[in-house]
């Protein structure tokens, strides 16, 4: 091979890389340069926009300034439906048992009882719903369904069944009968660290927005799903009673009988009254309840 051909050769190994190299750096950089409107990660844009999902004003996360971040939600079961104080239906030997002394109201009771297998007694649920807001925002509930998760079989526990109820011992101002919160159709405006209670009752919708029974009948374990609109973003929530779910109805009086009942009063001094139960025709006699002492 003549000395000319292996130069030519040597060149076109040794350049020829290079040369290609440098074209694709150039034309990766025209490509860049041309358009102006590419966004970093985590940067704004010349108008001071922030790239969506990524950061927000300050460089916050959006989802602490966005509708899913907005708003913290809890839910309580406080009464059933026509009535807003909890009764339960329980063993009438657990009826008899005192509640331990940091039982000393109503609430706490109601807490006490669930805690040890008493089950509200009514055709179906009425919840509380606490609301907090993490910013100012704008607030509508839509619609609060219970979602069944098991049927509870009682037959295996011993009865007889009475129902147990709480008194405080002091007078209370009537209460309005539970409703499902609209805020008059319009949203409710929350300011930042604000806290809103709720007492909502179920819708009788399915998913599709058919008519259908609010509760199963009988006792059942549910959750609550509740679905809000937050600045105009619909939101859907399911929730449990604190690390359990929720449990209801028990249902022990029916037309022309009444079960009978134990009603703790917790202050100023506790005691324990009986009811005795009643069977009747037409309408129900005065009831006649009695002092018993604790088991």
């Amino acid at each position: 091979m003549s000395a000319g051909r292996r130069l030519l050769r040597v060149v076109a190994i040794g350049v020829l890389p290079a040369v290609l190299a440098f074209a694709a750096v150039y034309a990766l950089r025209s490509g860049n340069d041309g358009g102006g409107d590419r966004v970093e990660p985590g940067r704004t844009t010349a108008t001071g926009g922030a790239p969506p999902d990524r950061a927000g004003a300050g460089g916050r996360p959006a989802a602490s300034a966005g509708p899913a971040g907005a708003v913290e939600l809890a839910a309580t079961l406080s009464g059933t439906a026509y009535s807003t104080e909890l009764t339960f239906e329980v063993p009438e030997a657990r009826a008899r048992v005192s509640p331990p002394e940091w039982v000393h109201d109503c609430g706490r009771f109601a807490a006490w009882a669930r805690d040890n297998g008493g089950v509200p007694v009514g055709p179906e649920p009425v919840h509380t719903l606490t609301l907090r807001a993490r910013r100012s925002v704008d607030v509508q509930v839509a619609t609060v369904r219970a979602v069944p998760v098991a049927r509870v079989d009682r037959a295996r526990e011993q009865g007889p069944w009475v129902e147990l109820a709480c008194r405080d011992g002091v007078a209370s101002p009537a209460a309005s009968p539970p409703g499902r919160w609209r805020g008059g159709e319009m949203p409710h405006p929350l300011a930042a660290g604000q806290t809103l209670e709720v007492p909502v009752e179920l819708d009788g919708l399915d998913e599709s927005g058919g008519p259908v029974a609010p509760f199963p009948s009988g006792v059942s374990d549910y959750r609550l799903r509740v679905e809000l609109e937050v600045d105009g973003v619909p939101r859907t929530y399911d929730l449990r009673d604190g690390d359990r779910d929720f449990r209801c109805c028990g249902r022990i009086t029916y037309m022309g009988y009444q079960a009978a009942r134990y009603e703790w009063t917790l202050s100023p001094a506790r005691a324990l009254r009986y009811c005795a139960e009643l069977r009747y025709t037409g309408e129900p006699p005065p009831r006649t309840c009695t002092p018993r002492a604790p088991a």
